[in-house]
């Protein structure tokens, strides 16, 4: 059993102060939790990354086994400098190329009419992660492994302060057993995602100066909601957690889908509103991808009215709204696969960058403190780090 400590305030707002302010445990391996913990490793500070997946990137998620499907972030676009300059090196490393695809919008006046679908020129170049939309994520993190602790399949349930007034990180893991059982079998890290669940062991970890939560923020106010002693409350009473307790994210369904044969639309994505679908994309014209697979998200409000459905359901509507707006009956499925992302977009991101309670050293990042996209969730990340470092100093 975990040992537990409480806490009062004066405590809490004094605490590090006996310790050197240099280790740091980032909750979440998104691109933003990856980034802000290369950035401090840079900096000296020693750094653990925990998080509950099999590998990080978050919702930068691509399927590994074959059909592959990039089924969370489609692509990504440049605008900040300091983005463009850490694109630049992936695209010298082949982990991104540009997406040349063929772009349309398709709209409705009124749910159940035909779809008008019009070309769209991007206003910006698209890239996507080659193989696959996480390349650059698993490049980030096996380089961040070099310097730093990088934890996966580890979930965090709990904060603590420990005997030194430093934070403390517990929670689950798979158990040795489940692994070794795993590896016997043959199993894939797909495949095998209920074994490990079936014997879990707890880990705890000490001595955090910091903590960063990478997390959407209905997890963030779970996570604190829940920790020891007099941490819930103090940490509720910041502004900071005010501010991420106003931002909420929009579910996401993510159906992936191969044909027998080739859909006959001579566009590669498509923008769609008034809608089931919000997003329609022919994965295998991105660069390095091959086959006839396609990758249909759902729009936020009926992933929202839909969300308990059977995954069975919501692949059947999907399909059948592909295609009326197709106008076309459907080649053969010979694979499908939906995903439930309950927390996907935000409609009401922040815009600041990421918030620190410097008080009680702990922080929060993501794309929702920035925007709703690739480069939000890389300059979160960055900022999140600059503000840290600048705290320590």
């Amino acid at each position: 059993m975990f040992m537990r400590y409480s806490l009062s305030t004066a405590k809490l707002s004094t605490m590090n102060k006996k310790k050197k302010t240099n280790k740091v445990a980032v909750v979440g391996a998104g691109l933003s939790g990856l980034v802000c913990a290369q950035a401090l490793a840079d900096k000296g500070f020693e750094v653990v990354v925990v998080d509950k997946g099999r590998q990080p990137g978050g919702r930068l998620a691509s399927r590994e086994r074959d059909p592959g499907f990039d089924y969370g972030a489609q692509y990504f676009t440049v605008s900040d400098l300091r983005f463009r300059e850490v694109v630049d090196g992936w695209l010298e490393k082949g982990l991104v190329l540009p997406w040349n695809g063929r772009f349309a919008i398709a709209e409705q006046e009124r749910v159940g009419e035909d779809y008008s679908l019009s070309p769209s020129s991007p206003r910006k170049q698209r890239y996507v992660g080659v193989p696959k939309m996480n390349a650059f994520a698993l490049a980030l993190s096996c380089e961040l492994a070099k310097s730093a602790t990088v934890l996966t399949q580890h979930r965090v349930t709990r904060l603590e302060i420990d005997s030194d007034s430093c934070y403390r990180i517990l929670g689950e893991k798979p158990g040795d057993s489940s692994l070794e059982q795993v590896q016997s079998q043959g199993e894939s890290q797909e495949g095998a995602e209920s074994s490990q669940e079936s014997a879990l062991d707890c880990f705890g970890l000490n001595g955090f100066n910091y903590v960063v939560l990478n997390l959407p923020p209905l997890q963030v106010a779970a996570l604190i909601a829940t920790a020891g002693g007099a941490l819930p409350a103090i940490l509720q009473a910041s502004k900071c957690f005010e501010s991420v307790d106003q931002v909420e994210l929009s579910p996401c369904f993510a159906l992936m889908v191969q044909f027998a044969q080739p859909l006959a639309l001579e566009f590669d994505g498509i923008k769609v509103s008034n809608s089931a679908l919000a997003w329609v994309a022919s994965d295998s014209s991105k660069p390095g991808r091959t086959g006839e697979n396609w990758v249909l998200h759902a729009s936020p409000e009926w992933s929202h009215l839909h969300l308990e459905d059977s995954l069975p359901d919501v692949s059947a509507a999907l399909l059948t709204e592909l295609g009326l707006l197709t106008r076309q009956d459907l080649p053969p499925v010979t694979f499908s696969k939906c995903h439930r992302w309950r927390y996907a977009l935000a409609p009401n991101p922040l815009a600041v960058g990421s918030l620190l309670d410097s008080a009680n050293k702990i922080g929060y990042c993501g794309d929702w403190c920035q925007g709703n996209n690739i480069e939000a969730a890389f300059l979160s990340g960055r900022h999140m780090a600059e503000l840290i470092v600048r705290d320590a100093s």
